[in-house]
């Protein structure tokens, strides 16, 4: 009856006070830390970015094979490369900085975007 009775105090204990019991437990192993995020970044810009990059990357692709069709004609299109070297730069510098500073990556982006429009308009032209 006492043994009884110890038991039920014991649970009683338990329920009222169940921090005793988790004290008694290992700790868990605390959560691992989040990646810092860059100070004066814009999280929610970072697709945009993202967007316009892709947007970038497929007309430059069209860009450099219309180039290439114009040197296999042996039409001089040395100005043009010259803005095709200078949208490349461009681009690149966007892919590098888009997650730290996706809105000047995003700028770049639209301007390498209006260079490749440019150019492949002018190649256009040229080809016909």
């Amino acid at each position: 009856m006492k043994m009884n009775s110890l038991i039920l105090l014991g649970l009683l204990f338990l329920t009222l006070y169940p921090a005793a019991v988790l004290g008694c437990l290992p700790a868990a192993p605390p959560p691992a830390p989040l990646p810092p995020i860059p100070s004066g970044s814009n999280i929610s810009m970072s697709p945009t970015a993202s967007s316009g990059i892709s947007a970038a990357l497929q007309l430059q692709t069209t860009a450099h094979t219309l180039l290439d069709e114009a040197n296999e004609k042996g039409i001089d299109v040395s100005a043009i490369s010259e803005l095709i070297v200078q949208a490349d730069a461009l681009l690149k510098k966007a892919q590098k900085i888009r997650i730290a500073n996706p809105i000047p990556a995003n700028n770049m982006a639209r301007e390498a975007l209006q260079i490749y429009e440019q150019v492949i308009s002018e190649l256009e032209a040229l080809l016909d």
